[in-house]
């Protein structure tokens, strides 16, 4: 096994949209594992009223686990700190969970075995086997969730090189409009063009523009919400992430993986992260370009 793989960053569901479709895929691939599996000792198709308690119950848990724990623990769940291992230890929690208020609803409404729940053995048992189908499914999904998103941004990635490209056969007209920044309180004369891009590096902006053949950074104790306001009036500048404004007419070419989408400046040795709720941005900027 390649235990490298396990540290490879993993997007977690950042959005309300992106958690609440993997709280209804995770809930409906659980109850198919009911169904077809019966793990829980009980034929769901004859009871549907159990069935819909189950989901319910399933629902309800992933709800508060995925919107309730980011929201305490935000540090743990950045996304620039999820990886594979991370977002598989969560999935497996989920699902014993799950698994756990399936076995004490099973035991006091479908059974009326109040014993087998207070029952040492018997709960040993239970959850042996619901870590046992949780760690097989959470590693179905995470490998199904890291080849769909590869797929998915290796095919952005395409569609936008190419429009890239039709663009820089364009004859573009250069541009020495310059603009002013007001950077630690002090105002600064910059060409757009020289400006790559702008990352926030804790209470910090890092300034990177180019010199001939040269990059340079420098840092101001700016926010870069600040800066992306004094921008407002350049729609070239966008803030693709949280942490990064880029001059889109900078953009060379772009990469896609699980990962998301990135932009590449420079002759490709810098790479910038597209967040995923920018990358319509971004499609929208080439084709009033183009």
């Amino acid at each position: 096994m390649n235990w490298t793989w396990l540290q490879t960053p993993y997007p977690f569901e950042s959005s309300f949209l992106e958690k609440r479709n993997t709280i209804l895929t995770i809930s409906v691939f659980a109850s198919l594992v009911v169904i077809l599996l019966q793990p829980f000792g009980f034929v769901p198709l004859t009871h549907m009223h159990h069935f819909l308690a189950i989901q319910g119950i399933a629902m309800v848990s992933l709800s508060i686990n995925y919107f309730g724990f980011p929201y305490f623990f935000p540090s743990f769940f950045k996304e620039s700190n999820w990886s594979v291992s991370k977002a598989f230890l969560f999935l497996t929690y989920n699902f014993l969970l799950i698994g756990l208020w399936n076995h004490i609803y099973n035991a006091l409404f479908i059974n009326n075995d109040f014993e087998s729940l207070v029952s040492g053995e018997e709960l040993t048992s239970w959850l042996i086997k619901i870590l046992a189908i949780g760690c097989v499914a959470a590693g179905f999904l995470i490998l199904f969730r890291f080849n769909l998103l590869a797929r998915k941004h290796l095919q952005i990635s395409q569609e936008l090189n190419e429009r890239f490209q039709k663009e820089l056969k364009l004859q573009k007209p250069t541009t020495n409009a310059i603009i002013t920044l007001t950077l630690e309180k002090k105002p600064m004369s910059l060409n757009e063009s020289d400006i790559l891009y702008i990352s926030a590096e804790g209470n910090y902006v890092a300034l990177h523009t180019k010199e001939g053949d040269l990059v340079t950074k420098n840092l101001y104790r700016n926010t870069l919400s600040q800066v992306a306001t004094q921008l407002k009036a350049s729609p070239q500048f966008l803030r693709c992430h949280r942490s990064f404004l880029v001059n889109l007419n900078a953009i060379e070419t772009t990469q896609g993986n699980s990962q998301g989408l990135f932009v590449k400046l420079h002759n490709g040795t810098i790479k910038v992260p597209v967040a995923r709720s920018k990358i319509k941005l971004l499609r929208a900027f080439l084709e009033e370009t183009l």
